[in-house]
Parts: C-alpha cells; sequence; structure tokens
C-alpha cells in the first residue's frame, strides 16, 4: 500500500496534503531497479515492471502496443512508437519512444529515472534536496528584441511576459519568497543575442536563485488561428533528443552534459507541477510537458522551466493575453505549481532532519 501512496503523491493539489504524506511515506521500500534491454544504443525496461515497483497496475491494450499503468491516485498511459504520453490525464513528451520487444512494452531507463520517477515518487529518494527561498523570474525579450508579435491587435511579447513577471513576483513574495525579476523595464540585458542569454543565467547566480522560471508567450507561422494553448519546457537530459528534435538530427547536443542536467529530477518536478496547475486553472489547450535545450535551461545553476504561456498568433487567445485578468490568472497558476513543489520539497527536507 506504501507505494500505491507514493505514487498518490503525483495527484495531490494541496499543499499541505503533500507535505503530511510525504512525511509518512518517504523511505518506504521499493524494489530492485529493472534490468536494462538495450536496442538501438538505448537502454530499455519493462514498463510493467517499472510500474510494478511503484505499485501501479499494468492493463494492457488488445493490440499490445499500449499500456496503462494504474494506481487509486496514479495513471500514466504510453504507446509504442509515440513519444506522446499520459501522466494523470496531462499530456507529456517522452525522450524515447517506447519500443515492443518481445511481446514486452519497454520505456527508455532515462524516461523512467527522470521522467516518471520524480513525478511518482516526488523526489523522496533524491540525495541533494535544493532549497527555495529565492526565485529569479526571466521575462523573455526587452529592448530591441520584441519577441513574438501579433501586428494584427498591435501586441509583442516583451511587453506581456514584463507585466506577467511582475504579477508573478507579487503572488510569489505574498507567499514568503524572495523573487528577482531579470529585467525591470524595457531592455535588452546584452550586446547580442547570446550575451543577452547569458546575462540572465548570471544574474540567477548572483542572486542564489533556487529555481529560475523563463517567461514566454508562443506563435506559430501556420494555421495560426487554430493553435492555442500553454507548452512548459525543462532541459532535455544528456543523451536524449529535444522533443522538437524527432528525426534526432542533434547528435552533438544529445551528447553534452550542460550545466542544468544537474538538476534533472527537480527540473521534472518543477516542471509536472506548474504545467498542471496552469492546464486545470487556465482552462487552456494542453501543448505538452516538453524538453528543450534552450540556452536559459542550459545554464541555470538550478532548477528552472521556460514557459510558453499561450499564442500571440492566435487573434482569440492575443485577446485574452491583453487582459490584465487573464495576466493575473496566468501568474497565480505558476505560483500555485511553484507553492506545491515547495511543499514537496519542505516535506523531505523535515523528514530527512527528523531521522
Amino acid at each position: 500500500m506504501g507505494r500505491i501512496w507514493q505514487a498518490g503523491l503525483a495527484r495531490l493539489t494541496n499543499p499541505l496534503l503533500w507535505l503530511g504524506l510525504a512525511l509518512l511515506f518517504i523511505g518506504a521500500p521499493l524494489q530492485a531497479k529493472e534490468t536494462a534491454v538495450r536496442l538501438g544504443g538505448v537502454n530499455y525496461v519493462s514498463a510493467e515492471e517499472f510500474g510494478a515497483r511503484f505499485g501501479l497496475k499494468a492493463h494492457a491494450a488488445k493490440s499490445g502496443r499500449a499500456l496503462t499503468l494504474k494506481s487509486i491516485w496514479t495513471t500514466l498511459e504510453i504507446e509504442a512508437d509515440s513519444r506522446e504520453c499520459s501522466v494523470n490525464g496531462l499530456r507529456v513528451f517522452l525522450g524515447n519512444a517506447p519500443r515492443l520487444h518481445r511481446g514486452r512494452l519497454l520505456i527508455s531507463r532515462v524516461d523512467a529515472e527522470k521522467l516518471f520517477t520524480p513525478v511518482l515518487l516526488a523526489g523522496l529518494d533524491e540525495k541533494n534536496v535544493p532549497a527555495l527561498r529565492t526565485i529569479v523570474i526571466d521575462p523573455g525579450h526587452g529592448g530591441r528584441d520584441p519577441g513574438k508579435e501579433n501586428h494584427r491587435l498591435h501586441v509583442n511579447e516583451k511587453t506581456m511576459v514584463l507585466d506577467t513577471a511582475m504579477r508573478l513576483q507579487r503572488v510569489l513574495e505574498s507567499l514568503g519568497y524572495r523573487v528577482i525579476l531579470t529585467r525591470t523595464d524595457d531592455r535588452h540585458l546584452g550586446e547580442d543575442k547570446t550575451a543577452d542569454l547569458l546575462k540572465r543565467n548570471l544574474i540567477a547566480k548572483q542572486a542564489g536563485a533556487d529555481l529560475f522560471i523563463s517567461l514566454h508567450y508562443n506563435a506559430v507561422g501556420s494555421n495560426a488561428q487554430r493553435v492555442t494553448g500553454v507548452e512548459v519546457y525543462t532541459l532535455t537530459p544528456q543523451h536524449q533528443y529535444s522533443t522538437a528534435d524527432p528525426e534526432h538530427d542533434d547528435d552533438k547536443g544529445a551528447a553534452e552534459l550542460n550545466a542544468g542536467n544537474a538538476f534533472d529530477h527537480w527540473n521534472m518536478l518543477i516542471g509536472y507541477h506548474v504545467h498542471r496547475r496552469m492546464i486545470e486553472e487556465l482552462g487552456a489547450s494542453d501543448r505538452g510537458l516538453k524538453r528543450a535545450r534552450w540556452a536559459v535551461l542550459r545554464h541555470a545553476e538550478c532548477p528552472g522551466i521556460l514557459i510558453e504561456a499561450g499564442f500571440l498568433s492566435n487573434d482569440a487567445e492575443t485577446r485574452k493575453i491583453m487582459t490584465p485578468a487573464y495576466r493575473q490568472k496566468i501568474a497565480e497558476a505558476i505560483a500555485h505549481g511553484v507553492q506545491a513543489y515547495g511543499a514537496v520539497l519542505a516535506g523531505v527536507m523535515k523528514q530527512r532532519a527528523g531521522q
């Protein structure tokens, strides 16, 4: 039963419940990790055996190509050859597509340990637990870089993200966090794009940031009036390919170990909580919890996420984003995700202090 409740931690929205149950079930014994099978240069493990480690019962589709791993708290849905899966009803993108091998559905070892485990185990088995006191919010773009623009409605990304960041700062400060913005007005932070991006991470480092949140609004060129919704990005783990690289073209990037990869476990945990709260509270289309090697995530020396809070290329969504009430709603949803993540960290630290 302990393992089932551990998995259930991922479904709770009340931070106090997170804290209480974390204290109850941290340290519950887990089964040994699964034996890996190497296919195409990637280590895979049995999805069914992995689920059993967390008290999740496997339900196979008739085709044998899809599997649901389920407890009373948690539901994971995966399918062979698809990088898209469902975690408690949320759209999440894997680093490697599951493989069907000798009648068993396999998931990559990296996805098992760096995507599913942070959500299922809520960080309870990690040795180094980060603090959460100082949060740096990074409003993307600024100055001569307007970011995405909707010329029809005369609105740009740099203006909308700065206002959203300031709203988020006020909400987080009201919750007791120390909050710093990488920019508080309409300015470019460096002589060129590279310097601008590095400056954002430098500000976070100098502030002693425990969490880095980069805020953006999105746009597409085709089907602009049909595409809406929220995306949340975490840094792609080493040896995996980013969500936008389905053809595995970036071999050099996949081989590189970035500073931000030291926090893979916590990147996923904060990404999951913020993504979940934004989808639930905004009622927005779920564009997915994704992986990318954005510069601000690669060089972050603390857990970090990048949020695309809506599409300025879509006129209807842009009109919502232009309203202060909706930007406030975005800020509050992000803050609630941070609060849930913070409750998990606090629960783990409190338990360890009592050992």
